[in-house]
């Protein structure tokens, strides 16, 4: 008993550091989208978004997390895409692949041998659109790169890592997150709503070092 208290003593005392980059892909769930456009009727439909996740931009998430214990922090960029699918005759062009960027400050626990997680953050979006042959024209925003602080956005998921060494692990994640944002268009601006589920496949290296001294057994 007091070699097991010992042990989850020095558990608790351990802070690691890892960082896991993944590839992937994702499914977006039909929502709504309004597009206004000044001196036009507002489009307000059902869109259906695929995300091509292999072309280039390419889908990409990136996480660094420190952990003590059983809980942890993660900050985390996934570079998520979004393409129209059911333009209507007014929408030549709309996606925002360039970067449907989630940035996310997340809540970690491991129970079970699962990592759960769950947290909120910003969208930073790069608009591309062409409605009623009008097209943005892809600049202002931050720095005037035609990147946008768009809206909020929400995720939760679930991963299983499997070591490959020492430092070294892989790990499999399924997440889904809901997303709100405006975005800019031609002489107007859309406001989107993006419900996703992803899958990724990653490589994390991970660096412990203990807190303090810990009693000897």
């Amino acid at each position: 008993m007091a070699a097991t208290a010992v042990s989850h003593l020095g558990l608790a005392q351990q802070r690691s550091w890892e960082a896991t980059v993944s590839g992937g892909a994702a499914f977006n769930v039909p929502s709504p989208l309004r597009i206004q456009q000044h001196g036009a009727a507002p489009l307000k439909f059902q869109a259906r978004y695929r995300t091509k996740p292999l072309r280039p931009p390419v889908y990409y998430d990136a996480r660094l997390a420190t952990w003590r214990g059983r809980q942890g922090w993660a900050l985390r960029l996934t570079h998520h895409k979004i393409i129209l699918r059911n333009r209507p005759l007014e929408v030549q062009r709309f996606s925002i692949t360039d970067g449907f960027n989630l940035l996310t400050l997340t809540r970690q626990w491991q129970r079970r041998g699962l990592t759960w997680a769950a947290g909120a953050g910003a969208v930073i979006t790069h608009p591309e659109s062409t409605v009623r042959g009008r097209a943005f024209a892809e600049r202002g925003g931050l720095l005037g790169t035609g990147y946008f602080l768009s809206g909020p956005v929400v995720e939760a998921g679930v991963a299983k890592r499997q070591a490959i060494g020492p430092r070294w692990f892989v790990q499999a994640e399924v997440r889904a997150t809901a997303a709100y944002v405006r975005v800019p268009i031609a002489d107007g601006h859309a406001n989107v709503t993006n419900l996703a589920a992803h899958a990724l496949l990653g490589l994390g290296f991970r660096i412990s070092k203990p807190l303090g001294t810990q009693p000897a057994p």
